[in-house]
């Protein structure tokens, strides 16, 4: 079978060979008369299959080599976007070019599904794993794709042409759990965290919201912890070095000298806890918090979350790890962007088409 190349595209003349291609792949656009008018990639793809040979429109035969080079000339960002494009067609979905104006490189159909009898399933966004992970334009091309009735899905190829995908969510996590505060506490402040001494007020602060850990018979609480109840009212500090009382202001103070990321991850820590959840430290697990509906001690974190700043960027290969590290201890990874009206959450998690 043979197709003429165009400028943008390759021609199937022959009614029948047009008619089996498009009907069996769904490729290309029928034409008027029985053609049928394929796009670079599509015609690249057949190709490679040799399900489909090319010509100039003087008759000479293109090589594989005149169609790559006239491609990346042709196509912003040709190789990454071909590679996925190749990957999911040999996987036996049905993929198509998204309209230019969308912002996004393909529409993906369930498999099983065609144009025939369905819409799209997905967005597809094709990137290098060179490419950088911007937070707020990945927010903004979740917040594109609301509404629609589909998803977005990020493909990200490595060095060596393999293809890791993620399925974006735009999350609004919600807990029903509650916790009751009341009473005064007292703790002291040491260089990097607080000790509530009393035992009784350790156990109280425990058993109401799971704040701190144990330190003898007393609770050791996180600089954020302490923010927090300060901001309540709920906790008195003393000096460990002066022994006089600190204030709420000189403790934000002290977190944001030592902790560069302290205001973010406070706004997040809030965040959450107005949003039900009980919050400690997700260190271990690479990231800023883990989020649970229960007690922490009998319950596994629903969440793993890291708080962002605005205009926040970095690599593909971190955002991968800690996504995998997620799946790898069955929970979800959220990023929580920071921004001057609030705190917007974006998920993240491998999808296998």
């Amino acid at each position: 079978m043979a197709a003429i190349f165009r400028k943008d595209s390759a021609l199937v003349n022959d009614e029948a060979e047009a008619s089996r291609i498009h009907n069996k792949g769904c490729y290309g656009e029928p034409q008027s008369g029985g053609s049928l008018k394929l796009n670079l990639l599509e015609a690249l793809y057949l190709f490679e299959s040799e399900r489909l040979s090319i010509t100039t429109q003087a008759g000479s035969e293109m090589t594989f080599g005149d169609l790559i080079t006239y491609a990346s000339r042709r196509i912003r960002n040709f190789e990454v976007r071909y590679i996925v494009y190749s990957e999911m067609r040999r996987s036996g979905v049905v993929v198509n070019l998204a309209d230019d104006d969308s912002g996004m490189d393909f529409t993906l159909y369930r498999r099983g599904d065609t144009p025939k009898n369905s819409s799209p399933d997905s967005y597809v966004i094709a990137l290098s794993e060179r490419e950088l992970f911007d937070a707020s334009a990945l927010l903004s091309a979740g917040r594109g794709v609301e509404g629609t009735g589909k998803h977005l899905v990020l493909s990200v190829v490595d060095e060596e042409g393999d293809i890791t995908h993620y399925r974006v969510k735009l999350e609004e996590p919600e807990s029903r759990s509650r916790e009751h505060l009341s009473g005064q506490y007292s703790g002291i402040l040491l260089s990097d965290r607080v000790v509530v001494p009393d035992s009784e007020q350790a156990d109280k602060l425990r058993q109401t919201g799971f704040y701190g850990n144990r330190l003898g018979s007393g609770l050791q609480l996180s600089l954020i912890e302490a923010v927090h109840l300060m901001g309540k009212k709920s906790l008195r500090l003393t000096s460990a070095k002066t022994g006089r009382s600190v204030p709420l202001n000189s403790v934000i103070e002290l977190c944001s000298r030592i902790d560069q990321s302290f205001q973010e991850k406070m706004a997040v820590y809030e965040d959450l806890k107005e949003r039900g959840f009980i919050v400690k430290t997700g260190f271990k697990y690479g990231s800023h918090f883990r989020a649970y509906d229960d007690d922490p001690e009998k319950a596994h974190a629903r969440y793993l979350v890291r708080a962002l700043p605005s205009g926040y960027v970095s690599t593909w290969p971190e955002i991968s790890g800690s996504v995998r590290l997620a799946h790898g201890v069955r929970k979800e990874i959220l990023f929580a962007l920071v921004r001057g009206d609030g705190v917007d959450y974006i998920g993240l998690r491998r999808y296998i088409l």
